[in-house]
């Protein structure tokens, strides 16, 4: 798996491809926006090609370590495949869920704003 991490401001927007499995899901749970429970990520699933309960796993724990924040993970650009694994689980209640990254950045800027 490709993990590409920039910033917008205070939102890090963390693009992943290929593979978030069991043998993926450390380097995922370790990247420094995801660890940082002060920083809030988009996460900009588009180019992710494959998703197992084990990724699915870590992206729920990853959004836990988050609470304290107004919206801690925001999901973005999920292809077909990615958001069936979240559709079946019913995962896809727990975020909020952008179809465009920019308008997961403009929600994630927002709603920092508003919590401070």
């Amino acid at each position: 798996m490709n993990i590409t991490e920039t910033s917008n401001g205070g939102v890090a927007v963390v693009a992943l491809e290929g593979r978030l499995d069991m043998l993926s899901a450390p380097e995922f749970r370790n990247n420094r926006s995801i660890i940082d429970p002060e920083k809030t990520v988009v996460l900009d699933l588009e180019k992710l090609d494959f998703l197992d309960t084990s990724g699915l796993g870590a992206i729920v724990g990853a959004s836990r370590q988050k609470q304290n924040l107004a919206c801690g993970i925001v999901l973005s650009c999920m292809n077909d495949k990615v958001r069936r694994v979240f559709e079946i689980t019913k995962v896809q209640t727990l975020f909020h869920i952008f179809d465009d990254t920019a308008a997961a950045i403009d929600f994630a800027t927002n709603r920092q704003s508003a919590s401070t």
